[in-house]
C-alpha cells in the first residue's frame, strides 16, 4: 500500500499521545468510563441470575461500548463523531425499544443498514458531510419510539420512557447540525473540568433503568412464589379430595383415570359407599387454576355434606345447584351423580355433563342445566338395571375434545369405540392424540359377587 493511500485509509486518528496535563484535563472521562462499566456489569450480572431479561443484557451491552469509548478518549483515543455516532447510536435505537417495552418496534433494525454509508463516509474526506447527519436521524427515531411507548400507557413502563425522554432531551445539546442555527451548552464547568450532559445523562439512564427493572424483577419473583405457594396449596387440597384409590365395592368394579391438563385441574370425581349402594359423582368446572380448584373443593366438601342426609341423585344435584350460586364467578359446573344399588339397580341425574356410555352406547338421560346458573333448576332421575357384566363409563368431555396436530377432534366415535377398555386407556389415548382441557374417566363393571 502506498503511503499517500495509507494516509487516506487512516484519516480519522485512532490514538494520539496525551500529556499528563491534557489527561487530568479529561478526568470527566474517565469518571463517565468507570461509572458506565461498571453499570455494564451490574446488569450482566444480573441477566446471569434472570436470563429471560433480555434488556438487562441488552442494556449491559449498550453501557459497556458506551464506557469504552470514554475510556478510549480518555487514553487518547480519537474517535472523531461520526464513529461515536454510528458504533453507539444504532445500538441505542434498538435498545430503547426494548427496554421501554414498545410492541412494534422491529422496524428499528433499519437503522443498521441507514448507519453503513455514514460508517463508510466518515473515512474519506469527499463524503465527510455525511458525519453530520447520523446523529439526527438516530435522534428521530429515538423520538418515535418514544411516542409509541407513550401511546402504549402501560403504567409500569411510565418511570422508563421518562428517563429515556431525558436523555433524548439532553441528547440535542450534541446535535451537530442544531449547533449551526442555535448554540447550545453540551456541557457544565466545574473546578476546571467539562461535564458533558450528554454523558452524564447515560449514567443517569443507566442508574434509573438499572433500579426500575430490579425493583420490578423483585417484585416479578416475590408473585411468582406467592402464586407457586397457592397453587402448592390447592394441589394439596385437591389430592385430598380427588380419591388417588378406590375402596372396593361388592359386586362392582371401579377404576379410575385423571390426568389435570395445567397445575391445577377443574375436574372432580368422587366415590361415596352406603351400606346397600354406591354414589359416584363426575363433574366439570368451567375455567382453570385457582378459582376452578377452589369451585371444585366447595362442591366436593358439599357433596360429602349432602350425602349424609340423602342419597337421592337429584336432591343431591339440587343441593350443589344452590351451593354454586354465588360463587360460580360468572361460570359453571357440568356434574353427573350415579347411584348404584346392590342389586343392579341404577338412578342417574345430570346437571349438563356428558351422558354415561353403557357397553359403548351412550345412554339416554334427561340433562337439566349446569350447576351455578338457574336457582329454580330442577333435576330428573332416569333408572336402569345393571346385568352381570354390564360396563357404565363416565368422562370428562376433555376426552372427546382432545384435538390432534391437524385440529381433528377425538370425538363421540372413538371415544364409544374406547368404552371397553381400561379407565386408564381410554385416558391415556386421550391424552396421546392431543389433550386440552383436563381428562377424567371413570369405568364401573357390574360383577357377581
Amino acid at each position: 500500500m502506498s503511503g499517500s493511500a495509507l494516509a487516506l485509509w487512516a484519516a480519522p486518528v485512532w490514538f494520539e499521545p496525551l500529556t499528563p496535563v491534557e489527561q487530568l484535563r479529561l478526568t470527566p472521562l474517565l469518571i463517565y468510563g468507570v461509572l458506565d462499566v461498571g453499570l455494564a456489569g451490574a446488569f450482566f450480572a444480573i441477566w446471569r441470575t434472570a436470563p429471560t431479561y433480555r434488556v438487562f443484557r441488552s442494556m449491559g451491552i449498550y453501557l459497556s461500548l458506551f464506557g469504552f469509548v470514554m475510556l478510549w478518549a480518555y487514553r487518547g483515543g480519537q474517535p472523531t463523531r461520526w464513529f461515536w455516532a454510528t458504533l453507539t447510536a444504532p445500538v441505542l435505537v434498538v435498545i430503547a425499544g426494548e427496554a421501554m417495552h414498545v410492541e412494534r418496534r422491529r422496524w428499528t433494525w433499519i437503522v443498521w443498514p441507514i448507519c453503513l454509508p455514514f460508517l463508510i463516509g466518515g473515512w474519506f474526506p469527499a463524503t465527510r458531510f455525511l458525519q453530520n447527519g447520523m446523529f439526527e436521524i438516530t435522534q428521530i427515531m429515538l423520538g418515535i419510539l418514544i411516542v409509541q411507548a407513550l401511546r402504549q400507557r402501560v403504567a409500569r413502563d411510565r418511570a422508563v420512557i421518562l428517563v429515556f425522554l431525558l436523555l433524548f432531551l439532553v441528547r440535542w445539546t450534541a446535535s451537530p447540525v442544531l449547533a449551526q442555527v442555535w448554540t447550545l451548552p453540551g456541557g457544565l464547568n466545574v473546578g476546571g473540568w467539562q461535564w458533558s450532559f450528554n454523558s452524564g445523562a447515560m449514567i443517569v439512564l443507566g442508574t434509573a433503568t438499572l433500579a426500575i427493572y430490579v425493583r420490578a424483577l423483585l417484585e416479578h419473583r416475590r408473585e411468582r412464589q406467592r402464586l407457586e405457594a397457592e397453587l402448592a396449596a390447592s394441589r394439596a387440597v385437591q389430592e385430598l379430595l380427588i380419591p388417588a384409590q378406590l375402596q372396593p365395592r361388592p359386586g362392582l368394579r371401579i377404576e379410575a383415570a385423571y390426568r389435570p391438563f395445567s397445575e391445577v385441574g377443574g375436574d372432580f370425581f368422587q366415590v361415596i359407599p352406603f351400606s346397600r349402594s354406591t354414589l359416584i359423582a363426575i363433574g366439570d368446572v368451567s375455567g382453570k387454576g385457582m378459582p376452578a380448584a377452589l369451585m371444585v373443593s366447595l362442591l366436593i366438601g358439599t357433596l360429602h355434606a349432602l350425602a349424609e342426609t340423602t342419597d337421592s341423585p337429584a336432591a343431591i344435584l339440587a343441593g350443589l345447584n344452590r351451593r354454586a350460586l354465588g360463587h360460580s364467578h360468572g361460570g359453571f359446573t357440568t356434574c353427573l351423580v350415579v347411584r348404584i344399588d346392590v342389586d343392579g339397580g341404577l338412578t342417574a341425574a345430570n346437571a349438563g355433563h356428558l351422558a354415561p356410555y353403557l357397553n359403548g352406547a351412550e345412554l339416554d338421560l334427561e340433562n337439566g342445566l349446569p350447576l351455578g346458573l338457574d336457582a329454580n333448576a330442577t333435576y330428573a332421575e332416569s333408572t336402569l338395571r345393571l346385568k352381570d357384566g354390564d360396563r357404565l363409563v363416565l368422562m370428562t368431555d376433555g376426552v372427546v375434545e382432545a384435538r390432534n396436530a391437524t385440529g381433528g377432534l377425538f370425538g363421540f366415535e372413538r371415544t364409544a369405540a374406547l368404552c371397553g377398555e381400561t379407565a386408564e386407556a381410554i385416558a391415556r389415548t386421550a391424552e396421546e392424540f392431543g389433550q386440552e382441557d383436563d381428562i377424567t374417566v371413570l369405568s364401573v363393571t357390574r360383577a357377581k359377587e
